[in-house]
């Protein structure tokens, strides 16, 4: 009998953990995520170009839609809402935007989130996969195992984990990040070249820096941009568009 309640405790006392363990992460993830601000809002509202609908996604769907599509998955601990500047821009040239909100805005929670968006648009012919920071990470892992399904990949001041080895892809590659004096501001960025195949392309921008990829704000660690917000987001989108064209 003493057995019994001691192994009904240990089970309560184990649950209890878990359960407590789970409501802090659910907090940590609220309180510790970077908002959206103004320019983001601003950049969701619809217009006579671009249609946007949020509900389990965030569409920016063009008037003159082409057979092209760029899915994409937000940075860590960012609110997805925040990279509706460029994106829209992206958009407005024809192309279909998906952001992809992720559980706990953590894209390494669902890696896979990719494939919904594909299934949901079959008459999109060509695809391609964009991440900021971890959400890029996350993209190069969906690509590393699913190399069928997308066409391209961008990465938004980020790089693939080791365990995401993008070195024998045949899929173009390009990274685009943060210089200051020419030199990347993400630390160890050299370091991981070797995961991405010998003709990825790199683009630096000069006085960029990490959050200025979205529009949420001062991040903890983050150089400070010698551009502005607007210039940086005109840039990455300006850069992004030509890759998306040249790889259709």
């Amino acid at each position: 009998m003493k057995r019994k309640k001691i192994i009904r405790l240990i089970i309560i006392v184990f649950a209890s953990i878990v359960i407590i363990g789970i409501l802090g992460l659910l907090v940590w993830s609220k309180t510790g995520t970077y908002p959206a601000r103004t320019i983001a809002f601003s950049a969701l509202e619809s217009t006579n170009r671009v249609t946007i609908t949020q509900d389990k996604l965030i569409i920016f769907t063009p008037v003159e839609e082409m057979d092209t599509g760029l899915i994409f998955y937000p940075g860590g601990l960012v609110e997805p809402t925040a990279y509706a500047p460029i994106l829209h821009k992206i958009a407005e040239k024809g192309v279909l935007v998906v952001i992809t909100p992720m559980p706990l805005n953590l894209a390494i929670l669902n890696t896979d989130a990719a494939n919904v968006v594909i299934d949901g648009y079959p008459h999109i012919s060509n695809w391609v996969l964009a991440g900021h920071s971890l959400g890029g990470a996350s993209a190069a892992i969906f690509v590393e195992n699913n190399p069928t399904r997308i066409d391209a990949i961008a990465l938004w001041d980020s790089f693939p984990a080791n365990s995401a080895d993008l070195s024998d892809t045949n899929i173009p590659v390009i990274s685009i990040f943060g210089t200051m004096n020419n030199f990347p501001n993400t630390e160890n960025f050299n370091d991981k070249k070797h995961l991405l195949p010998v003709n990825a392309k790199f683009v630096g921008i000069e006085g960029a820096n990490h959050a200025q990829f979205g529009d949420y704000g001062p991040q903890k660690g983050d150089v400070v941009a010698s551009i502005s917000l607007a210039e940086q987001h005109d840039q990455v989108a300006e850069i992004m568009l030509d890759f998306i064209f040249l790889n259709q």
